[in-house]
């Protein structure tokens, strides 16, 4: 049990960068003099922000393979430690923000990991806080490059289990030594000279940092707003990030709040309408790693997307996300909504749905090493590689539950503590379901998006994102837990628009073209 006054509070990045402003400099100075000090630690000890980072996909050598295929002579896809896909996805990333507050802390005692509040005033308005942008920062005096920016490597990564290096080339997503993390509007693909000149070629037409900062807010404000926003309703059309994030906290337990199987499978049962919380945490990623909002597509108006084609950037890619700064304080406002959540479901216990999609360790993405295919998931599953101080045993859904209690921290002041009104729970009305799609043959993250055609009018019904892998078709675990579904609520449709409606689904992805393999497929039930 922890004592009340050892309970650390973790603060909106928002709120420190305002005290700095008017004059408190030391909480925000000690969060960049932490982060500077892990990133320079050597890359093979614990603490470092190069070992840490590398637990959630590459560098693949810091964990042995999953299986080997006898017939290719590769390993098996298996994707990482992180849970995605699957009910351990939020204490998954609980340990693992908490693992990264323990490292800041062994360079700074006592300074807290604070988190991005991507739905206040401030995001919503202006998009990224300013100190996870800069390009310098005044620490003790000194004008140094700014830590939470971006990431140097000080090692290569190379994905051996698929090749990497083989006939002299290497594939898309290795990055060399030297490499330095890029957001949107940039290109990070630097694996092969082909990519290689296609990146100079793209980022040569970005050289100015404001410029970049200004598209990729923008960029990020498009993916809040979900498009046309207005004074009085941020997201009108209800399909943004800001509604998501609403919606997830309404969800109607904890198997279907904590990942996009099991939500798929509950909204493709009729339930009432479901959001989890790693389909808004999905969009963040791709915001930042490089991908337009494709709404304008669809004939929108009122959309301030810079249409960046091209844009590759690190947040994008499950494999290197973890390798950007952003990613943590990301993720500590992700933990924030399941700490939000809880608090709004004291009633709700943080159980799993026995033999429910989304609660088998093969489910999208597969095993990971130590874990048999097609184990069930529970919360007593271990959530390696994350070990309790001072044992071997590793830390598992039951020891992140209470975030006081158990981990020593809770949240200070931030957005959706009380949720709006114009932002209601999805109706139990028709939903379209868009379904056609295996991850396996498409490279990298991609968006489904839907509309509704009635007469001369285009009514656009959301996107979903699917944060992935440049390649995944090896997976000999999981390929049949590779198909993605989507489900977009008609809720702005009457019964006869719905009769008469055309919907239409495209996917928005990393390839010169779209597979002949992937046929979508269009369903509307009630």
């Amino acid at each position: 049990m922890t004592s009340a006054q050892t309970i650390g509070v973790r603060r909106s990045v928002q709120d420190l960068q305002q005290d700095y402003d008017n004059g408190i400099k030391q909480p925000l100075e000690d969060v960049v003099r932490a982060w500077k000090g892990i990133k320079e630690l050597s890359p093979d000890d614990p603490r470092s922000f190069f070992m840490l980072a590398g637990y959630h996909g590459e560098p693949f050598d810091l964990r042995p393979a999953v299986d080997k295929l006898t017939e290719t002579d590769i390993y098996s896809y298996w994707g990482g430690y992180c849970n995605h896909g699957n009910v351990l996805f939020p204490t998954w990333h609980r340990v693992y923000v908490k693992k990264v507050e323990e490292a800041l802390q062994s360079i700074v005692p006592g300074v807290m990991m604070p988190y991005w509040d991507e739905t206040d005033a401030a995001s919503l308005a202006c998009g990224i806080p300013d100190v996870l942008t800069a390009e310098q920062f005044l620490l003790d005096g000194e004008l140094i490059d700014n830590p939470l920016k971006s990431y140097t490597l000080p090692e290569e990564l190379k994905d051996d289990y698929w090749g990497d290096n083989q006939n002299g080339e290497h594939a898309p997503y290795y990055k060399p030594a030297g490499y330095e993390t890029v957001r949107y509007p940039l290109s990070g693909l630097v694996g092969n000279p082909k990519d290689l000149a296609k990146t100079k070629a793209h980022n040569s037409d970005y050289p100015d940092p404001a410029e970049r900062v200004s598209l990729l807010n923008d960029n990020v404000m498009t993916w809040l707003h979900g498009g046309d926003p207005t004074p009085e309703n941020p997201d009108p059309h209800g399909v943004g990030i800001y509604a998501k994030f609403i919606d997830c906290l309404r969800a109607p337990n904890y198997t279907v709040f904590s990942n996009v199987t099991s939500a798929g499978a509950w909204n493709s049962a009729s339930q009432p309408y479901a959001v989890p919380l790693e389909s808004p945490h999905n969009d963040i990623h791709l915001s930042v790693g490089g991908f337009d909002l494709p709404y304008p597509q669809f004939g929108g108006e009122g959309s301030t997307s810079g249409q960046v084609a091209g844009a590759n950037g690190d947040m994008g890619e499950n494999n290197t996300a973890a390798l950007d700064p952003i990613f943590f304080f990301h993720h500590c406002n992700v933990d924030r909504m399941f700490w939000l959540w809880q608090k709004r479901n004291p009633d709700l216990k943080v159980e799993i749905i026995s033999g429910y999609a989304g609660t088998n360790s093969s489910d999208s993405q597969g095993p990971t090493p130590g874990v048999a295919p097609d184990t069930p998931l529970t919360t007593s599953s271990p959530l390696a590689p994350f070990r309790k101080a001072n044992s071997q045993e590793y830390y598992s859904s039951e020891d992140c539950i209470d975030t006081e209690n158990q981990l020593g921290y809770t949240y200070g002041p931030g957005s959706l503590e009380e949720l709006p009104d114009q932002a209601q729970t999805k109706s139990t009305g028709d939903v379209l379901t868009v379904t056609g799609v295996n991850r396996a043959h498409l490279q990298g993250s991609f968006i489904i998006t839907a509309l509704a055609r009635i007469g001369d009018r285009v009514e656009f019904l959301g996107y979903e994102s699917v944060l992935s892998r440049w390649n995944v078709d090896g997976c000999a675990n999981c390929q049949t837990h590779l198909d993605v579904s989507a489900h977009f609520p008609l809720d702005m449709l009457s019964n006869s628009e719905i009769a008469s409606a055309t919907f239409e689904a495209t996917i928005s992805h990393r390839g010169e073209s779209l597979p002949a393999s992937v046929q979508l497929e269009l369903s509307v039930n009630d």
